[in-house]
């Protein structure tokens, strides 16, 4: 069987998933987590393995019903694996936490390649393998124990069962009740947002082909049914466990309110850009930016002649479109919002691609001069930033005063800004680097070898992504992590010692590992804050004793009393 399989072109969809894989999975237990979901996460599923009621989401002193139950018994299993109930600093919680996220990507890039070679080829469906995993945003959600890859993922799969369920053959069978029950599941997850995403699809494919009765066809009574009693009841017993209050939290202010921006606390209400995810899009989708933003311009010229186009090129580009739409008229937005649209993006620009290369006549001869030109600005560019003139900027960014962009995406960008000011050895070997690969892409597309100069940009690509992850981000992540800072922390604080949080760190709590609460207290003797914070406690006779490196993303100091006189509380 593999050798027919491997002896086909087939073979590259497989190699293609070694790519993904090896850059999701190089590193992934990298010590520390760098968000707070991964601490909420983490605090959840031990709390659940500990007590033994998988019921329960809430942290003591958070924000109580945040998310449904799903992304939690999803972690379950790999808590119970790694042993998330014994003493963390111990064991390679990381793995346990991150592992559903990067096994929901490689889900997720296995349906995007099955609905690619249903409506393409084989070779489609391997560039979009390679595509979809080396996008920016794919590739960082996959990593991480964040809810939205599950979510994509689910979706995803979702949108495959309806095509190979229904739009395939314009007839349903078996495999549409796929799509309820991961509908279900995305519900599960992250509640009623697929259900709106994938019901903007349909309809608007109905109205497209104007098949009125097409509502009908896809079976909505028993897979309706299906859908209901596969999600319906947690949210029922939620619901009445928590005398509503799940309800009012999580579908009315995190939804509808978010959605509307109407009575919505969340950021002060602030409703954001309507073309926020323009930018976004540009920069979490690289470095398939332009070929992406090409490849649906592209078809949506070819859409006004839709008679000639594929019923699945119409489908991956409706399922694209109206997502994007949805989201960008979305009050709040966030980068990771967009994530169930990669899918159909990477592999519209994969067909882009895989044609591009298939046709593409002569190369233009001026390709020279636009590769000295790019180069004499990346090397100008390169200098202004390892000068140091950037500064200002890198603290605005960190400070968040920069308003195109969100705080964390501010926050990501001062990061890197820093980290290559501080080498500018490195930083200019990069340069040096990029600049030699757009001069070999240019000169195989000036042989005529796309092919060949695809698989450079794939394998430059690769490098890339292995050492960010196993160079950069480990040294990166020292200055989002407070791990460190715990290590030497539980040294001082004994065990079993209440401590005060005055800033809640889900992380920080969770590697802790200690009872805690989050006011002063008369007999508190361990107090963890923020710089600010610290400096009040210190004009109160408080003493510092550990405290994370400058321009800490998340800034922690721990302190204690320097006698043991009541003080004034914080």
């Amino acid at each position: 069987m593999f050798k027919k399989i491997f002896a086909s072109d087939r073979k590259w969809i497989f190699f293609a998933l070694i790519f993904a894989g090896f850059l999701l999975f190089a590193n992934l237990g990298n010590d520390g987590m760098t968000a707070a979901q991964e601490g909420r996460t983490a605090i959840i599923v031990r709390n659940m393995i500990l007590s033994g009621n998988y019921m329960d989401m809430t942290v003591k002193d958070g924000i109580p019903y945040e998310k449904p139950i799903g992304h939690y018994w999803l972690c379950l299993p790999f808590g119970k694996l790694f042993a998330l109930e014994g003493d963390p600093m111990l064991r390679p919680v990381e793995w346990a936490l991150r592992l559903p996220s990067a096994l929901s990507a490689m889900i997720m890039l296995l349906a995007a390649a099955w609905i690619a070679f249903k409506v393409y080829d084989s070779a489609t469906a391997a560039v979009s393998i390679v595509v979809l995993s080396s996008m920016a945003l794919f590739l960082h959600l996959g990593r991480l124990a964040h809810i939205d890859m599950p979510l994509a993922s689910a979706y995803s799969c979702a949108m495959v069962f309806l095509y190979t369920g229904f739009f395939h053959q314009w007839k349903s069978n078996w495999m549409i009740y796929g799509f309820y029950l991961f509908l279900a599941w995305g519900v599960l997850l992250k509640g009623p947002l697929v259900l709106l995403l994938a019901g903007l699809v349909v309809l608007v494919m109905m109205v497209i082909y104007r098949r009125w009765k097409l509502l009908w066809e896809i079976r909505p009574v028993t897979g309706g049914l299906l859908f209901l009693a596969a999600a319906l009841p947690w949210y029922i017993a939620e619901t009445i466990r928590t005398d509503g209050a799940f309800y009012q939290e999580f579908i009315v202010n995190q939804n509808i309110r978010r959605f509307t921006g109407v009575g919505s606390t969340y950021r002060n209400g602030e409703r954001m850009s309507l073309f926020y995810y323009i930018p976004n899009l540009i920069g979490k989708a690289i470095p398939w930016s332009i070929p992406a933003m090409i490849a649906i311009i592209l078809n949506w010229k070819m859409f006004k002649n839709r008679p000639k186009l594929k019923t699945g090129t119409v489908y991956l580009l409706m399922w694209a479109v109206t997502g994007f739409l949805f989201f960008s008229f979305s009050a709040l937005k966030r980068g990771d919002y967009l994530l169930p649209v990669y899918a159909p993006m990477a592999i519209l620009t994969a067909r882009a691609l895989v044609n591009g290369c298939r046709k593409a006549g002569a190369f233009p001869k001026w390709w020279r001069v636009v590769w000295y030109v790019l180069t004499g600005l990346l090397f100008t560019a390169a200098v202004v930033v390892a000068s140091g003139v950037l500064k200002d900027l890198s603290l605005a960014l960190n400070e968040g005063k920069i308003r195109i962009m969100s705080l964390n995406d501010a926050r990501n960008v001062s990061a890197c800004l820093d980290f290559a000011c501080g080498h500018p050895v490195l930083l200019i070997a990069t340069v040096i680097l990029v600049s030699a690969v757009l001069f070999s892409l240019g000169y195989s597309c000036e042989k005529k070898k796309y092919f060949a100069a695809l698989g450079i940009m794939c394998a430059i690509t690769f490098a890339g992504y292995t050492g960010y992850y196993c160079v950069i981000m480990p040294e990166a992540d020292l200055c989002r992590t407070v791990k460190p800072l715990i290590r030497e922390a539980r040294k001082i604080v004994p065990p079993g010692e209440t401590v005060v949080y005055l800033d809640f760190n889900t992380e920080l709590i969770f590697f802790m590992n200690s009872p805690y609460v989050t006011k002063i207290r008369p007999e508190s003797r361990f107090v963890f804050c923020d710089e600010k914070g610290a400096a009040v406690l210190e004009k109160q006779g408080w003493t510092p004793l550990l405290r994370t490196e400058k321009n800490h993303r998340y800034d922690t100091v721990l302190l204690t009393r320097k006698n043991t006189k009541q003080q004034r509380l914080y």
